[in-house]
């Protein structure tokens, strides 16, 4: 059931979210990206293979051309890099791309400290190479902006984003040139020669890269991205126009408190006009009489009245929610007081009236925040910067007790909580005449029990969360595994002749290690590299070795490699059939590598019914049951989803339950592979996870609400200006 929640609630305004980089990545969107990926890197190197005679006749040419000696040579090596090392070189590229794709798609970002070092001084030689690569990419992406309009969109999509920058796609021109340079690094040339190569790879792929982007286009479009997608300008954000909400937010804050006072006083001014003579009359009857003087016997009890009356104020009990301002407006002291005091009693009344509504807030807490309705009367009425000052010690009090409410759960320790917070404001009961200080002090006080709270809580949750986070980290990579695993192994297996038998143990028996290695590490673990690099030995000792230096390195390399498979499959338990076969055909398959002549010794024979033996038998797929399974919520772009995603650890979202109960709960942690969301509550005792699209979908139910850690006096105060204004406009 949606719930309507008041206009000063702590419960954020779902309008206006902030665009987050947290998206959702699933194993068919991985293997989408993938897919990307590679058409745009198999299809430049291929142009780039196809053309590199060319470049190479360029190059000849541009040195015959050149002036300069030290040009001229580095035409040269260029040239000769390209003649004898082309396949070394386009290998390096396409590494360098695939890495940082990978990063990308997981989400692994600069470190900070990266970040700084990119804005120390860079040198005459990093200019230049940053300059080439600028030149590169404005070029590339000039004759390909209408295919990368539609790319980025489609791509941004995707990935559940709203829009993509020109540098932010792992597609666009930008990554790529930045990958070629790290491959032609990679060579260890000097920097010039880095430059020419780059320089003539973009060249040639300035013609060819806008089909390269077609056909990823069309790969998108058939696996029913964007099919319908309109070329054409992305919109801005309208949030900067001069006019905007946003942009006025600022300016309108800063102006609340001054424009608020002069409201007060025009208001006075109407009301002294119109009751004329009556006032005065009152006036006359009880002079002498001062309403901020009284509201000190006030605050304490009873206050006399002139002519010998007295007047007192409901008496408010612990648990008792009652705007007692209200009361006083209708006694006989407001007919003595002045038409600007008679207005800010109205206003601060009006301020807790604000308060006393805020579904956010407990009741527990509104009974403290009530105790102080009288000082704060009096604190506005001393000292006009309570309307002007957002961090006014007065205001900052009530602020900081109703932050408070997230860290007094209805246990013992939320009780004794709520007891020194009660404590708190009966001394400032006690204490407070004139000096506004005490409230600063009381501020200050709850302001650190606040900060105290919060801190202890995140230690708490941080060493309670890690067995939980653990698991989902393993249960998100479990499901990416498959496409991981498989996308190494092809890149392993990729152009390189090699015979079934070898493909079938790594995409068979091999593949299972590696699973089991993301599955507990990920792709930064140790044993999955070390792993991932025995596949990759393997697949180049069973190449014919042509020259004596490549035997030689076979020879040192085989006894380690051998030791390394052996316990690798070991792990995973092969049966010895199985390994037996396999280890008596790597036998014949080195042989065949390093034998002189081109007559290769045949693999042994293995007949149907022992291929049928050795063949592992099928392994039923565990199954789940409707009652286990957590309920599939589709997704929709819309500002609850959006909202969700630009959740921060400490996060604050209120759940609502069918018995009209509710519970605070803290986001602990957040996956950046399947947004996972891991809460806990307000004690970090126990914890529960939830999707994305599930949370968004219980914020679109009204079942859960986002609390905003803002101030509720500044929010009151936004409301009260409304309402002067209209009481104003019909004066």
């Amino acid at each position: 059931m949606e719930r309507e929640m008041p206009e000063n609630s702590v419960v954020v305004n779902l309008n206006q979210f902030e665009r987050t980089r947290r998206t959702q990545v699933s194993a068919e969107t991985l293997s989408a990206l993938y897919g990307c990926r590679d058409l745009l890197i198999e299809g430049a190197t291929r142009v780039l293979t196809r053309q590199s005679e060319a470049m190479e006749n360029t190059l000849l040419a541009m040195a015959d051309r050149s002036p300069l000696l030290d040009t001229r040579n580095s035409y040269y090596s260029a040239q000769g890099i390209l003649n004898t090392r082309t396949n070394e070189l386009l290998s390096a590229c396409k590494d360098a791309y695939c890495q940082a794709f990978n990063n990308f798609a997981h989400h692994r970002e600069k470190s900070a400290g990266a970040e700084l070092l990119e804005l120390s001084l860079v040198d005459d030689q990093d200019y230049e190479i940053t300059l080439a690569v600028d030149k590169a990419t404005s070029r590339l992406r000039y004759n390909c902006a209408e295919e990368l309009i539609a790319l980025d969109a489609r791509i941004a999509h995707l990935l559940g984003r709203s829009d993509l920058s020109e540098n932010e796609s792992p597609l666009g021109p930008r990554a790529l040139c930045e990958a070629l340079l790290d491959g032609i690094t990679r060579m260890q040339l000097e920097q010039d020669i880095r430059i020419v190569l780059l320089n003539q790879f973009d060249l040639v792929l300035t013609t060819e890269l806008a089909n390269i982007y077609q056909s990823i286009n069309r790969y998108l479009i058939d696996h029913g991205i964007l099919p319908d997608i309109k070329i054409g300008a992305k919109s801005r954000a309208q949030s900067t126009a001069p006019n905007s909400p946003a942009a006025a937010g600022p300016a309108m804050q800063g102006q609340t408190g001054g424009d608020m006072f002069r409201l007060f006083e025009q208001l006075a001014q109407g009301s002294s006009s119109a009751t004329g003579g009556g006032a005065a009359g009152v006036a006359a009857r009880l002079a002498g009489f001062s309403l901020l003087d009284s509201l000190g016997q006030l605050q304490s009890g009873a206050m006399m009245l002139p002519g010998g009356g007295r007047f007192e104020l409901p008496l408010l009990e612990a648990a008792t929610i009652q705007n007692v301002l209200r009361s006083l407006q209708q006694s006989p002291v407001m007919q003595a007081a002045s038409p600007l005091d008679a207005v800010l009693v109205d206003a601060v009344a009006m301020l807790f009236d604000v308060v006393f509504d805020d579904a956010a807030i407990p009741d527990h807490l509104k009974a403290q925040i009530a105790r102080l309705q009288i000082p704060v009367l009096k604190a506005a009425m001393l000292d006009r910067n309570f309307f002007s000052q957002s961090n006014h010690p007065v205001r900052r009090m009530l602020d900081a007790i109703a932050t408070l409410a997230v860290h007094l759960p209805d246990n013992e320790a939320g009780h004794a909580r709520l007891e020194a917070i009660s404590q708190v404001v009966s001394r400032v009961l006690e204490c407070f005449e004139q000096d506004i200080g005490v409230f600063d002090s009381a501020a200050t006080e709850l302001e650190a029990m606040g900060s105290l709270l919060e801190n202890t809580l995140e230690e708490i949750v941080d060493a309670g969360l890690q067995q939980d986070i653990a698991q989902i980290k393993q249960s998100e990579r479990a499901e990416l595994a498959p496409v991981i695993v498989r996308d190494f192994i092809n890149r392993a297996l990729k152009d390189q002749p090699v015979v079934d038998a070898l493909r079938e143990f790594l995409r068979r028996d091999w593949a299972q290690l590696l699973t089991a290695d993301y599955i507990n590490e990920g792709e930064q673990g140790a044993h999955f590299n070390s792993h991932v690099e025995t596949m990759r030995e393997l697949v180049w000792s069973v190449q014919s070795k042509a020259d004596m230096d490549a035997r030689l390195m076979l020879v040192r390399i085989l006894p380690g490699l051998l030791k390394r498979l052996r316990e690798g499959v070991a792990e995973i338990d092969l049966p010895q059939k199985r390994n037996d076969h396999f280890f008596a055909t790597l036998v014949i398959l080195h042989a065949n590598a390093v034998r002189p002549n081109a007559q290769p010794v045949p693999l042994p024979n293995i007949t149907p019914e022992e291929i049928k033996e050795l063949a592992p038998a099928a392994e039923a797929a565990p199954t789940e049951s409707a009652s286990d399974a957590a309920p599939v919520v589709p997704e929709v772009e819309d500002e609850f989803t959006l909202r969700t995603r630009a959740l921060k650890k400490g996060d604050w979202v209120e759940f609502h339950y069918d018995d009209g109960t509710f519970r605070w709960a803290r986001l602990g942690w957040s996956s950046s592979i399947k947004s996972t969301y891991l809460f806990s509550d307000q004690d970090g005792m126990n914890s529960f996870s939830i999707s994305q699209n599930r949370l968004a979908d219980k914020l679109r139910r009204g079942e859960a609400v986002l609390v905003e850690r803002k101030s509720i006096t500044e929010s009151a105060f936004g409301k009260l200006m409304s309402l002067f204004r209209q009481k104003l406009g019909h004066a």
